[in-house]
């Protein structure tokens, strides 16, 4: 990490093969402003076709508007997966906010030529790690679409379950859930 120069530094977590690098002011102006090669030298890896989509459209300015307000949050909004073996970003798995009445909203999104090896499973329990190492954390919800298979593959992988509560932000996504109990009764 080259570039940081936020006055707030979350940790970096890191897996068997995953860095899981907090995103701060910095980098989100950065993808915001579509300077892709500072936010790579501040990433200090290959971004290749990451961030896009949703999360280029919606995710970075909502993370941007957020870490302004409150740059203590930095640990509770996204995290870049680098994949340390390629130096290179996978994709992202990312908290939605602190937690609010006692539950996280996680996330995860994955560049196309990453999929299928395990890498945003391996983010998502990491992040979830976090996430329960906060007293105040007791639950951890992803909106998925039903017809979103491999979102779903990772929400059972990481032991989140079906819930029958509806999305209020996503027209028929469905929320999937893990209790701290659950999360750390499966090790």
């Amino acid at each position: 990490m080259s570039a940081r120069s936020a006055e707030v530094v979350a940790e970096t977590l890191h897996t068997a093969r995953l860095d899981l690098v907090p995103y701060d002011l910095d980098f989100c102006r950065a993808i915001v402003a579509g300077d892709r090669a500072v936010a790579a030298e501040w990433m200090g890896a290959d971004l290749g076709t990451w961030p896009g989509g949703s999360e280029l459209e919606f995710g970075f300015p909502s993370n941007l508007r957020a870490l302004r307000e409150d740059p203590s949050a930095l640990g509770w909004y996204g995290r870049a997966l680098v994949v340390r073996i390629h130096g290179a970003v996978a994709g992202s798995v990312n908290l939605k906010g602190r937690p609010r009445g006692g539950r996280v909203e996680i996330g995860w999104e994955l560049d196309r030529f990453y999929r299928g090896q395990g890498y945003a499973q391996e983010g998502a329990r990491a992040v979830l790690a976090y996430a329960f190492g906060h007293a105040e954390v007791r639950e951890a919800v992803a909106e998925i679409d039903p017809t979103n298979a491999p979102s779903i593959a990772v929400a059972e992988a990481v032991r989140m379950r079906r819930t029958t509560e509806a999305s209020t932000q996503h027209a028929g996504a469905v929320l999937w859930a893990i209790m701290r109990a659950e999360f750390e009764a499966a090790g």
